[in-house]
């Protein structure tokens, strides 16, 4: 008689739990930062851009400037985009 297989993968059920708190929290500064640049009526892309800068200022602040470029250069690779000496 074989036994059923209850094992569940905690790790991949945490890891995904998180990704989908990082998206929602990432998706609600999204909402947030349009909503205010239309009322302010600024370009989203304008505030997009300088909110990006702004992280990674504080990313180098942070972590460091290699940090913040290795982010930056992950970020490039994800888009198929060539990364920025």
């Amino acid at each position: 008689m074989s036994t059923a297989n209850n094992i569940i993968d905690f790790e991949g059920f945490k890891r995904d739990s998180q990704q989908e708190m990082i998206d929602d929290i990432g998706a609600r500064a999204f909402l947030f930062l349009r909503d205010e640049a239309e009322q302010a009526n600024i370009p989203i892309k304008s505030v997009i851009v300088e909110h990006i800068l702004g992280l990674c200022m504080v990313m180098g602040a942070v972590e460091g400037s290699d940090e913040a470029q290795r982010v930056l250069a992950n970020i490039g690779e994800q888009l198929q985009l060539p990364a920025q000496a």
